[in-house]
């Protein structure tokens, strides 16, 4: 009689077991860290920039899938900007009278980045800021005053949370 009475603990535990290692293993990818996707916006600013200096921002995002391709990415200054998943300003950009480019995500997205370069290649300061935000959490808000014969090079990236 004992043994049978432990034969049924023994399968009660079994059970349990395969029952735990079943819902363990069957979770949500979405419970995944790396699969966190945000919203993503990026505003950039460029004050006295001139046709000889050299000035270069790029804005992407991406999945770890691909799930971005041939769908709208980005808003630009409120207007989309059909499916490119980086987009470059150059010095042309801030020339004019547009100063201020303000980068949104059409839908959200696992990770995204900033890269920044400036080369001041004569003539008074070239002023810049540029504010990153993830999920409306503000990342990166920084402003810089670039001298004459002076180079500012400057990489970020950034995951949802």
């Amino acid at each position: 009689m004992k043994m049978q009475g432990a034969k049924k603990i023994i399968s009660a535990f079994f059970i349990l077991a395969i029952i735990g290692t079943t819902i363990t293993a069957c979770s949500k990818d979405g419970d995944d860290p790396g699969d966190a996707k945000a919203s993503m916006k990026f505003t950039i600013t460029v004050n006295g920039a001139d046709s000889n200096d050299q000035v270069d921002f790029v804005v992407g995002a991406g999945n770890h899938d691909a799930s971005q391709y041939g769908n709208p990415v980005w808003k630009m200054n409120g207007a989309i900007q059909g499916n490119e998943d980086h987009i470059q300003l150059a010095v042309g950009n801030f020339t004019g009278n547009t100063k201020t480019y303000v980068f949104e995500s059409v839908k959200q997205f696992n990770f995204s980045s900033l890269n920044v370069s400036v080369s001041n290649l004569d003539g008074a300061p070239v002023s810049i800021s540029y504010k990153a935000e993830v999920n409306g959490k503000v990342e990166t808000n920084e402003t810089k005053s670039i001298a004459a014969d002076q180079i500012f090079i400057k990489d970020y990236s950034y995951q949802a949370k």
